[in-house]
């Protein structure tokens, strides 16, 4: 494929679909992306997908230009993405959050400074909106972190202690959901220490880093793990201080504990594609409903490019 990159005198926005074949190979092109991210651009890394949405790439070497989208068709995904239409579950709410806080990422690394571009993303998010109102696609819809915190509240006993890991949009949904809804003590571990701290500090409870997952750990009732990582996270050692009976709730992709933990004694082990099960409900009307938001999408795309 010719990854050529555009004219500078004739930039356009465009959309990238990275080939990155396994999570070690996603991981390295994040990294190198986040490193090198010149020109701004908002980096979508999600559980399903990493995409690209700027006006140039960087030449990076940690991955394969898989698919490229011209102005139009890169606006129309955009918005596709935030109102649900492209999610394992279609309509999920978290997904909309996700790329909130990918706008926000772009905007902080000095997307700012080209405010055509930064028009241009909230014009999608906009549109994902609308399409999300008018549709009704989420209507009825739990979503997964609500899901996770609900099952989660059905195998506790009240004010056990419950540990999140991982600090993003499903985890904070879920950290809240446990001390609002269920009063539920939550301590939060991420790869981010100072994410940790503000989530818990958040919902009154406490965090640290993955390197203090033994003592973090130690005296939980229940686990929910909700991270990206391209690699196990928790092994049977660091729950050797945790309660038993142990519910685990690992919505992680891939899974964020080593397959030998679901084999321990005593621990009840729910993976993401139980929960996922449970948020496929009314899938006829949903699917109506999806197809509406593709037409609002479609037609608003359209009106936004005869605008630009």
């Amino acid at each position: 494929m010719n990854t050529r990159m555009p004219d500078r005198l004739n930039m356009q926005f465009i959309a990238y679909q990275l080939d990155v074949p396994d999570a070690m190979a996603k991981a390295r092109a994040l990294d190198e992306l986040q490193r090198l991210n010149h020109p701004p651009l908002l980096i979508l890394d999600t559980c399903q997908r990493l995409e690209i949405f700027g006006v140039e790439l960087p030449m990076l070497s940690a991955f394969k230009v898989a698919g490229q989208m011209n102005e139009v068709v890169a606006f129309e995904r955009l918005a596709r993405i935030a109102a649900g239409l492209e999610s394992r579950v279609l309509g999920e709410l978290e997904i909309l959050g996700q790329v909130r806080e990918a706008y926000k990422r772009f905007r902080e690394t000095g997307g700012t400074d080209n405010s055509r571009l930064d028009r241009v993303f909230q014009d999608a998010l906009s549109l994902a909106r609308q399409a999300r109102r008018e549709s009704g696609i989420d209507r009825n819809l739990i979503s997964l972190g609500a899901l996770a915190s609900r099952e989660m509240m059905d195998h506790l006993p009240p004010t056990a202690h419950v540990a999140v890991v991982g600090a993003g949009s499903i985890a904070g949904s879920v950290a809240r959901y446990l001390t609002k809804r269920g009063n539920f003590p939550v301590r939060v571990s991420s790869r981010c220490p100072r994410n940790a701290m503000a989530l818990a500090m958040e919902v009154g409870g406490f965090g640290a880093g993955l390197d203090e997952l033994v003592p973090l750990l130690s005296g939980v009732a229940g686990i929910v793990t909700a991270t990206a990582a391209p690699h196990a996270l928790i092994y049977p050692h660091h729950l050797a201080d945790a309660l038993r009976p142990l519910t685990i709730i690992d919505l992680g992709v891939p899974p964020d504990c080593h397959e030998d933990v679901p084999k321990m004694d005593g621990i009840t082990y729910i993976r993401l594609e139980e929960i996922e099960a449970r948020a496929q409900v009314n899938s006829e009307e949903r699917r109506q409903r999806g197809e509406l938001a593709a037409r609002i999408i479609k037609d608003g795309a359209v009106a936004w490019s005869r605008k630009r």
